[in-house]
């Protein structure tokens, strides 16, 4: 595992999707899922996070740009499955939060 977490993948936005977003530079967005020790009941567990990187490549340097969100789930498997729905709707570091905030929502009323 990086320093980032465990990677899962980057995609980079395609020459329509740039032309509708008014961006003239490639843009390449990296998915990590983020692991951190948590104390629950006196024992410990990994809680499990996203992280987003986006990378702009302009003329003469690259701008960066990252958002993470830590302790989603102790579920590994549900991260994995968040992290591929995030890719597949190229969801950017700005995005993330709230996405992330509608996606658990969902969750919750599909639980209930």
């Amino acid at each position: 595992m990086s320093i980032l977490g465990t990677y899962y993948g980057a995609i980079v936005l395609n020459e329509k999707r740039l032309v509708e977003t008014n961006m003239k530079n490639r843009i390449k967005l990296e998915y990590y899922a983020t692991e951190k020790p948590i104390c629950v009941k006196e024992e410990y567990e990994i809680a499990y996070g996203i992280s987003i990187i986006k990378k702009e490549y302009c003329k003469n340097r690259i701008k960066r740009e990252k958002n993470s969100v830590e302790k989603i789930s102790t579920n590994k498997r549900k991260i994995k499955d968040i992290i591929k729905m995030l890719k597949e709707y190229e969801v950017t570091p700005i995005a993330l939060e709230d996405v992330l905030e509608d996606l658990l929502k969902q969750d919750k009323r599909e639980v209930a």
